[in-house]
């Protein structure tokens, strides 16, 4: 299980909210392929979302983009697109390419 419950606190009055994290396994794995978040990593401070879910009436970050911190410098830019269609939204990524001489 790559997510797990770490407590249960209250939001909006009534409504229980799950706190989760990365499993433990999950996040050795990650830390020796050298991978991360990228869009994270660019978006530090910005509150943006993947998934609502309406049962709940929640937004959460459950599709993410995971690369090697080695390629990670490549990246001109990441953002979450918009998608009215599905109840996820989509992640697109740019990389900044390398001139190629003809």
């Amino acid at each position: 299980m790559l997510l797990r419950i770490i407590k249960k606190t209250t939001v909006m009055g009534e409504r229980i909210r799950k706190k989760r994290e990365l499993s433990k396994i999950c996040m050795e794995m990650m830390t020796e392929l050298n991978l991360i978040n990228i869009w994270r990593r660019l978006n530090p401070e910005k509150k943006q979302f993947t998934f609502y879910s309406n049962p709940h009436q929640i937004w959460t970050q459950i599709d993410m983009a995971w690369m090697n911190g080695e390629i990670a410098n490549e990246i001109k830019g990441i953002e979450i697109l918009s998608n009215e269609w599905a109840d996820h939204h989509p992640i697109q990524i740019i990389w900044k390419g390398r001139g190629k001489k003809i």
